[in-house]
Parts: structure tokens; sequence; C-alpha cells
């Protein structure tokens, strides 16, 4: 990317919410794209320094949230299919499915911004490359795989994601999730159950708001596993920004991120709070319902160099079917 085309990019206010597939303005963490050549995207965003969800800890906050990068990139997502292949916007026809997540932070809130961490907005330029590119028989695109860089406007590298999804007609996904509520036993009539309240204490997932903690019923498996249920409250208003009747991708990536937190803090003698996810590869397997119980399992292991960092290994599963499966990095925030 040159000087000259990150200068064209607009950091003054978001990109439209239907765009980015959000209901809420204040959701919305993109404000600027430009198409580049060979179906490449240049975006601009700025992350949130006070938000109920991404940065609970408005004045303290020691690094940027990978969840916040992620989203990022998956509002990058509909922007790139919506405005360079073909996906129409208008009637919400289309239903896109998180297959595949691989996320990596390489640097440092305080690496990239240094004094100015605390101090200013954090914008981002996110650069778009298309790695490949399914089609149907008749030519149309049904699916890409995005790998995205984030850095800062001076050129410090922040992030680098991996992105896969596809997509289909509304009408045909519907279809699709009758059949396999059927062959699940899941009467259209069940009801979603209120969320339960959680005996976790937030501090102990790294959160203040207890309404964003996503577990409960958690128990220890052995030294070094741990099992607990999800969470999963329909009124949230970041991670049900818009109504659904499946378990989104987000949602999952939080459960797994709380659980692997929490067993790594037992791991290595750290606060949760003191600790991060900087890595964290996911695949979804398939759609999770809103009506069951799920189940996530962790198994922790601590790295012997010295570095107090741990890798958790996670599985999300209801009817012993897997939902999810993840690999979550953890280290102490720097």
């Amino acid at each position: 990317m040159t000087v000259e085309s990150i200068a064209k990019l607009d950091f003054d206010g978001t990109l439209s919410k239907k765009l980015v597939h959000k209901a809420s303005i204040d959701q919305v963490l993109l404000t600027g794209y430009m198409p580049e050549p060979d179906n490449g995207t240049l975006l601009s965003a700025q992350l949130p320094r006070s938000h109920g969800f991404y940065c609970e800890n408005m004045v303290e906050a020691k690094n940027y949230d990978i969840a916040a990068l992620i989203e990022i990139c998956r509002q990058a997502c509909f922007v790139v299919a919506h405005t360079q292949f073909g996906v129409p916007l208008e009637g919400n026809g289309y239903q896109f499915l998180f297959q595949e997540l691989v996320a990596t932070m390489v640097s440092t809130r305080s690496e990239a911004f240094g004094e100015k961490a605390g101090s200013q907005p954090i914008q981002l330029v996110v650069r778009s490359t298309i790695e490949k590119e399914w089609k149907k028989k008749s030519g149309v695109t049904f699916g890409l795989q995005w790998f995205y860089s984030l850095a800062t406007p001076d050129g410090v590298q922040v992030a680098q994601i991996k992105i896969k999804q596809t997509w289909l007609e509304r009408s045909a996904w519907r279809q699709i999730r009758e059949i396999m509520r059927r062959e699940r036993g899941i009467s259209s009539h069940l009801e979603i159950p209120a969320a339960p309240n959680s005996e976790l204490m937030p501090s102990e997932v790294a959160r203040t708001n207890p309404h964003n903690v996503v577990l409960h019923g958690l128990r220890r498996l052995g030294e070094h596993s741990y099992e607990a249920e999800a969470r999963i409250d329909t009124r949230h208003p970041v991670l049900f920004d818009r109504s659904t009747e499946h378990i989104y991708a987000m949602i999952q990536i939080e459960v797994c991120r709380q659980l692997a937190l929490y067993a790594a803090s037992k791991a290595l003698g750290i606060e949760a709070f003191d600790l991060e996810v900087w890595k964290c590869d996911s695949t979804f397997l398939t759609v999770g319902e809103l009506n069951l119980p799920a189940r996530v399992q962790a198994t922790v292991k601590a790295d012997d160099s010295g570095t107090h960092r741990a890798s958790v290994s996670l599985a999300i599963s209801q009817q012993d079917r897997q939902i999810s499966v993840f690999e979550v990095g953890v280290r102490p925030i720097a």
C-alpha cells in the first residue's frame, strides 16, 4: 500500500450499517474502503476507546482486543463480497456462513502506537487480499478466502487474519435449516431458553460486566482440562446485534476465548485480567442451535520455555456433535 492510497482513506465517519450487516451504528468499526487491482481492497477502521464489549476498561486498557480485530475483518468480508463480487445487498437476501478463521496479533498496542496508545483513537489500515474463490458451474461466486493485514497508518503491522466464508440465497438457507432441525429433533415451536446467571466472577474470564460473561456451570475435568456450558443471552446488544436462529461464530469465539483465559490463568498462576488471547485458529463444522445446550471443553498446555504462555485446545458440542474446534494462544499482556 502506498502513502497516496492511505491518504485517500476516510476516517471521518462509519460505513453504512447495512453494508457491514449491522443493525446498530455503534457496532460499525469500518470507516472507509477503496477497491484495488486483482480484487484487492484497502479499508480503514477505528477501534473504540469506550465500548461495552470490546473495551470494558476505557481508562486502563493495556491492549486491543483480538475479537475487535476479527470483527473488523468480518465486516470487511461483507464490504468486499457486496461491492466487488456481485452479492446483492438490497433485501438481505443472502446468508453468510463463517467457515474458518486464523488470527494472529503481530504487535501490541504500545509497540504499534508508543506513548500515543492510550491518548487517541486507534486508526487501522486493513489490506484485503483474496486467496481463494469458489464458484458455481454458472460462474457465480459463492465463497471466498480473505487474507487481511492490519497495520497502523504509519505501516506498523498489528495483526494478520485469514477468514473463509461462503454464502447462499436465504430461501435455500431456510430449507436447509428446516431439514437440519428436523434431523436433530428440534421443533419449530421450541423456545430459546433464558440465559442463566453465571457462578463465575467476571474477573475470572477477564471481564468486568457480568452481562458479558458467556460461560456457566464450569467444572474441572482433570489437571489440565475444563468444561462449561455456553451462556447464550439473546438480549445482548453486541453479540446479538441482529436477531438470528443459530449461534453466531463470533459468540463461539467469545465462549472459547473466555474458557481459554480461565484455563490458562489456572495453569500459569496469572490473573485472567493480566492475560490476553493473541492467537485464535478455528473451524466451524456445523450450525449451532440456540434451542439446545452448548458444551465447551478445553485442554490447556503451559509453555515450558519460561515465557508464561499457554496453548488451549477447545471444542464446542451439542448432542454429541462437534459444532466448532479452536486452538487458542494465551500470553501475559505486555
